[in-house]
C-alpha cells in the first residue's frame, strides 16, 4: 500500500502543469476585419451579389458588390462592419449607384493607410464621399459640407496628394433650378475654406468668364431660360468669392488637418 502511495506522488509530480491563461486575452476586443470581411462577401454572394472591387488596408477592409439594379459599399474595420451604403436607399432616392471610386486615394492624417473614397452616382453627376478610419476602428468623414455653401452640395473631385476638393453646389433660391457652380475649396489647419491659391483663383477666373461668354451669346439669340440661369451662377460665385469667412467645418471627429 505504501508503494502505491509513493507511486501515485511520483506521477503528480511528474504531470505537465496546466499553461496560465494570458489576462491579455481578455483585453482584446474587437474582430479581424480580414476574417469578418470575408464572411460578409460569402454572405453576399450566397444572397445573389457579385463582388467587385476590393480594399484591403492595415486596419480595414472595403469592398462594393452588384446585384442587378442593387449595389452596396461596406467597410468592416476591428469593430467590424462599421459603413454600409446601399442603392435603392428611401432616404437618398436620388442615388442610382454606389461603388468605391478608383485609385488613387488621399491620406488625410498621414498616418500611412489611404482612406475611402465612396463614388455615389445620380443621374446627372457623380458625387464622392471621403471617410477615414482611425486606428480603433471608427470611421468618420473627412470632409462634410454645410449648406451655407449653396444647395445639394456634391464633392466632384478629390486632390489624392492635398487636402483639396472641387465641389458642385446649386444655387439657392434661384428662379433656375437648374443653376449650378463649381469652386474650390482646401484645408487649413483647422477648418476647410475657399481655396485663394493662385491655381484656385485662375479657376474662378474661368468659371466666370465662361459664363459672361456664355450669356452674351444667349442674350443674342434671345434665350430667356438659359440667360436666366447663368446670371444666378455668376451672382452666386461673386457672392461666394466675397465671402471673407470659412463657413464649411470639418467633421466633429476630433482630427484636424495636416
Amino acid at each position: 500500500m505504501r508503494c502505491l502511495i509513493l507511486a501515485c506522488a511520483v506521477v503528480v509530480a511528474c504531470a505537465k502543469p496546466e499553461p496560465v491563461q494570458d489576462p491579455l486575452d481578455y483585453l482584446r476586443i474587437g474582430v479581424d476585419p480580414h476574417e469578418e470581411a470575408e464572411a460578409i462577401v460569402e454572405d453576399l454572394r450566397v444572397h445573389g451579389f457579385t463582388i467587385g472591387r476590393r480594399i484591403n488596408e492595415r486596419g480595414y477592409v472595403a469592398f462594393d458588390a452588384v446585384r442587378g439594379p442593387d449595389s452596396t459599399v461596406r467597410v468592416v474595420t476591428s469593430r467590424g462592419p462599421t459603413l454600409s451604403l446601399q442603392v435603392p436607399d428611401a432616404r437618398w432616392p436620388s442615388r442610382l449607384w454606389v461603388e468605391l471610386a478608383p485609385d488613387p486615394r488621399p491620406d488625410f492624417d498621414r498616418d500611412g493607410q489611404r482612406d475611402i473614397v465612396v463614388a455615389m452616382r445620380e443621374r446627372e453627376r457623380t458625387c464622392l464621399a471621403w471617410a477615414e478610419v482611425d486606428p480603433k476602428g471608427f470611421v468618420s468623414e473627412v470632409f462634410r459640407p454645410s449648406s451655407d455653401w449653396g444647395d445639394s452640395p456634391c464633392v466632384i473631385e478629390i486632390d489624392a496628394n492635398w487636402p483639396r476638393i472641387l465641389l458642385e453646389v446649386s444655387v439657392p433660391d434661384s428662379p433656375a433650378p437648374d443653376a449650378r457652380v463649381r469652386f474650390p475649396v482646401k484645408a487649413t489647419t483647422r477648418t476647410w475654406v475657399l481655396d485663394d491659391s493662385l491655381s484656385a483663383s485662375a479657376r474662378w477666373d474661368r468659371e466666370i468668364e465662361q459664363r459672361e461668354k456664355a450669356l452674351e451669346e444667349a442674350g443674342a439669340r434671345g434665350d430667356l431660360p438659359t440667360s436666366e440661369r447663368l446670371r444666378a451662377e455668376l451672382g452666386w460665385l461673386e457672392q461666394l468669392r466675397k465671402a471673407k469667412e470659412p463657413v464649411l467645418e470639418p467633421a466633429d471627429d476630433g482630427e484636424e488637418a495636416r
